[in-house]
């Protein structure tokens, strides 16, 4: 950046600067990705020098040590001043304009609608449509659908779900009163703030989902940090990209175990029977304890029986000796990983059996790619999850506790892509290169002690276009290796319609991406 631009800024931050440098600088930063991070980095040495005079002077610590409630985390002073600076800097074009340059905002308003799926209003009367300015003090109400918006100034895209109640109270804040935003915030609109009954949401440059209905309100940051705190003068909270949470109609922060409890129970679990192997259809097996001395002195909630399957992986599925050691059910019929497993080892004739040592069904067989290509899988698995192909692992969805992970598969987290009750969203396996012929597929999902578990499955070819829900994750196929039954097809609509609105992920089912059994498959 060159003197006189630099100059500008420093004197910005001064206070010396013209109402004809003023508009020199406002294109410079809507025009240099350069320039507003120097005027942000500027900005905070700024602050940070201005709150050591001001603690001096009254004799107060220079940093803030409180301990994040949700994120047990200190926050730093001077990243809540850093926030402060880049969001007065950025609003400070709206209050240094003219008269009639702020009667022509006025006139245009601080958001403009994009997009309109259902019914909206705003007031008694106005309807909404594509292309509605919206003002100060504006109450959106969505009994279904959804609504894309975005602010002029700040440039904050937002995407709220029914229903929803959404007051704007200008352009760096609104009020939400029921209902699910998304919010992708972009430089200049560090500080926006997100208000529910129980707590004021506060960016510091990411995107994230905020949720409010009658019984509290949600939070998850999908990218980068936001700061979050009571309405009253109490010390900011810090959550980071994955971190989730959870407050009561009083205010109370739920537990992890809490909202992983009421999530999971949440989830329609799929109610069709997979006891019935039929013709052409991948067979497995559900794998537990029976109670005997193998788990009398197992630790609760310690992983035991992932372990106890080891020797089976590291052999390349070959090895099945140590399958001795444990109880199976009924054979099985793989008909995907999705949605919630609440009672499937009374389903699948395991019971009676040792909880606390979990369960694992393991499905096997030769399948058929449904075109030469590459692949990758996507998902996610409370808590055991693991694909191998041609015996070796290639792609790991397990929740942190599994041991699973010991096996070393390249892993990628998306939090982006939230999935069910993930903190770290969706997993991704790297990769593979695969022709139209078959291979041996290895797929273990389980649960490491009790009933229920959740899980999601799906598959990626590179070059495939995909459906993206309203909030960006692509549809990527469920994994399947026969076709849905209508059946079937319904339950996977039902669960799409529980998880998609939700933003706990989502999937589409397509006969072209089905991995046909060997025996059925005819490979051109």
């Amino acid at each position: 950046m060159n003197d006189d631009k630099l100059s500008l800024l420093h004197r910005y931050l001064d206070g010396a600067i013209t109402p004809e440098e003023l508009g020199q600088l406002e294109n410079l930063l809507r025009s240099s990705a350069d320039a507003r991070a120097t005027l942000r980095s500027l900005a905070t040495i700024d602050a940070k020098w201005q709150q050591i005079v001001a603690d001096d002077a009254i004799g107060t610590p220079t940093k803030r040590e409180s301990v994040s409630r949700i994120t047990k985390r200190p926050i730093p002073l001077w990243l809540t001043l850093s926030a402060l600076a880049a969001s007065l800097i950025f609003g400070a074009f709206g209050w240094f304009r003219t008269p009639e340059q702020q009667a022509a905002q006025v006139e245009r308003g601080i958001a403009r609608v994009i997009r309109v799926e259902g019914q909206s209003s705003v007031g008694k009367d106005g309807i909404v449509a594509s292309g509605t300015e919206l003002y100060p003090g504006d109450e959106l109400v969505m009994p279904k659908g959804l609504i894309e918006l975005a602010f002029r100034e700040t440039g904050v895209h937002v995407i709220a779900t029914a229903p929803l109640k959404l007051m704007l109270d200008s352009d760096q804040r609104v009020s939400l009163l029921e209902g699910q935003v998304k919010l992708v915030v972009p430089p200049q609109g560090v500080g926006f703030v997100v208000d529910t009954a129980q707590r004021k949401f506060v960016d510091l440059g990411t995107s994230f989902v905020v949720s409010a209905s009658a019984s509290g309100s949600e939070v998850l940051v999908l990218d980068g940090e936001i700061s979050v705190s009571a309405h009253h003068d109490t010390p900011a909270d810090l959550m980071h990209e994955g971190d989730f949470a959870r407050f009561d109609q009083k205010g109370d922060l739920k537990s992890q175990g809490q909202l992983e409890d009421d999530l999971t129970r949440a989830i329609p679990e799929l109610s069709l029977l997979s006891t019935n192997p039929g013709a052409g259809s991948l067979q497995g097996m559900i794998l537990g304890y029976d109670g005997s001395n193998e788990i009398e002195n197992h630790v609760p909630w310690k992983d035991f029986i992932a372990r106890g399957l080891s020797p089976l992986i590291q052999s390349g599925f070959r090895d099945r000796d140590c399958l001795e050691a444990f109880k199976q059910g009924k054979q099985l019929s793989f008909r995907g990983i999705a949605g919630a497993f609440h009672q499937f080892p009374e389903h699948a004739g395991l019971t009676p059996y040792a909880l606390e040592g979990g369960w694992v069904k393991w499905y096997h067989g030769r399948v058929v790619p449904p075109r030469s290509g590459r692949y990758r899988f996507w998902g996610y698995a409370d808590n055991h999850l693991l694909v191998a192909i041609d015996g070796k692992p290639v792609f790991e969805g397990s929740r942190r506790n599994s041991s699973f992970k010991e096996l070393g598969i390249p892993r990628s987290n998306n939090p982006a892509y939230p999935c069910l009750v993930a903190s770290a969203g969706f997993a991704r396996s790297d990769w593979i290169d695969l022709e139209h012929e078959p291979v041996q597929l290895d797929v273990m999902f389980g649960e490491i002690s009790g009933n229920g578990t959740t899980g999601l499955l799906l598959v990626e070819r590179e070059g495939e276009q995909y459906e993206e829900t309203f909030w960006g994750q692509p549809k990527w196929p469920i994994f399947l290796t026969a076709k849905p039954s209508v059946e079937e097809s319904a339950e996977f609509e039902r669960l799409l319609n529980h998880l998609e609105p939700r933003i706990m992920g989502a999937f589409s089912v397509s006969e072209e991406a089905i991995w046909k059994v060997a025996d059925e498959a005819t490979p051109e």
